[in-house]
């Protein structure tokens, strides 16, 4: 996902959890007299996948540089792919659209030792 890489290996795990990806339609309802609504489909919503990744000294990874990595992109609004392996997600590049940070635990020096960020990637449609 762009400069955001997961991975695995021997000396690291940089990797996510809980992938979610939802979709859904928009229709508008049009009110009849004595009879049922009627539903028109009008198109569809932007996609959205969220996940969460966990990050630790413990597991090879600086926790504060991933969460400025993806900090970054979302504060620019930088557009990506998400690949996962050799497949590559939705029909459109994603944006971020929200981080929630949990700051786990610190050493006696107040260096971040682990975090968990739950993720909010939007679809971001070519005009």
């Amino acid at each position: 996902m762009g400069d955001i890489v997961f991975s695995v290996s021997r000396n690291q795990a940089n990797t996510f959890d809980n992938l979610k990806w939802d979709s859904s339609a928009k229709y508008a309802s049009h009110e009849r007299h004595l009879q049922e609504t009627l539903l028109e489909f009008v198109g569809t919503d932007n996609d959205t996948i969220t996940f969460s990744m966990y990050f630790s000294v413990f597991l090879g990874i600086n926790p504060m540089n991933e969460i400025i990595k993806l900090l970054n992109a979302e504060r620019s609004g930088k557009v990506m792919r998400l690949v996962i392996g050799q497949k590559a997600y939705g029909r459109n590049k994603w944006v971020i659209t929200k981080t929630s940070k949990d700051l786990e635990r610190f050493d006696k020096k107040g260096n971040l030792l682990t975090a968990k960020v739950s993720v909010t990637l939007e679809a971001y449609a070519a005009r």
